[in-house]
């Protein structure tokens, strides 16, 4: 079932492009706040984040176990669909990405400044002081924005139905709205972290056979026992080394990296990422489809 549901929510996601109105998490903020207020929870280390996480997953998972075998398990993938979709990447990405592309084109630096906030989790324009600095906080930004929009929820929702995808989205969501508690904020970051080390690592693989073979397995082999780099930073580098001059880009002379840093160039390059990522995301489906007919 969990494959059915991920491919019929990925085909409603390319068809809607966002979905605002099932995609609400005004109630999830509201929620940090009531806890973040409870006296008897500052007691426990962690405790309102705890409780944040685990309490709507495990009412997630109640409601699907009330729903099991019921009128032949409709009601159930309903729910799981819903959740699935819930769960996936907010905002128009394709939107956005157009948006920084165009930037491109006009050569607008200060457009690209507002455009390329859009990729950064708090929306906030990078401290780059110029194109290329910019440009390659943009890109690695959007890859991480990919990634987190469908990779790691796919991962999550075949291992641990619904409720792995929620719990992954709410961690998500925790890391992006978090509070004045610094601990928390901490704590959640490597919490998320921890849950996107196998599932990057996984794309990596992925990556590697859409695009640039050697120079991204030999990125992959490089970190895949690392616990050190961001999450942002391992998928950057797994994509700039996919790309088709991913493995020229790093030993270039000044005359080739004033070619890459030209207009046309990083549009180029925005394009080439966004036809990996969906290559890279057909070749997972099908991965994951042959996987399920040999179990």
């Amino acid at each position: 079932m969990e494959f059915i549901v991920i491919v019929i929510g990925l085909f409603i996601l390319n068809r809607a492009g966002s979905l605002p109105s099932l995609q609400r998490d005004n109630w999830y903020r509201g929620w940090m706040i009531r806890l973040d207020g409870q006296r008897w929870l500052k007691v426990v280390p962690h405790g309102s984040l705890i409780l944040s996480l685990l309490l709507p997953v495990l009412l997630v998972a109640l409601l699907l176990m009330v729903l099991d075998d019921h009128w032949f398990g409709l009601p159930q993938f309903l729910l799981s669909l819903l959740l699935f979709l819930y769960s996936l990447g907010r905002g128009d990405l394709e939107e956005q990405v157009e948006g920084y592309r165009d930037d491109l084109k006009r050569d607008d630096l200060e457009a690209a400044y507002r455009d390329a906030a859009d990729f950064n989790p708090a929306h906030e324009e990078g401290a780059s002081e110029n194109w290329s600095q910019l440009h390659a906080e943009a890109l690695g930004a959007m890859s991480y924005r990919y990634f987190e929009r469908y990779f790691a929820v796919i991962f999550w929702f075949m291992l641990a139905g619904a409720p792995g995808a929620i719990l992954y989205r709410l961690s998500v969501l925790h890391s992006d709205m978090a509070l004045d508690d610094a601990a928390d904020k901490s704590m959640v970051g490597r919490w998320l972290q921890l849950m996107e080390w196998l599932p990057v690592r996984l794309m990596g693989v992925s990556l590697a056979f859409v695009g640039n073979f050697t120079a991204c397995l030999e990125c992959l082999r490089n970190s895949l026992f690392s616990m050190s780099d961001s999450t942002v930073d391992v998928v950057a580098s797994y994509v700039l080394a996919a790309l088709p001059a991913g493995s020229t880009k790093i030993d270039s002379t000044e005359v080739d990296r004033a070619e890459v840093d030209s207009p046309p160039s990083r549009e180029l390059e925005v394009s080439e990422i966004s036809a990996l990522f969906s290559r890279t995301l057909v070749f997972s489906l099908c991965m994951i489809g042959l996987l399920m007919m040999l179990l």
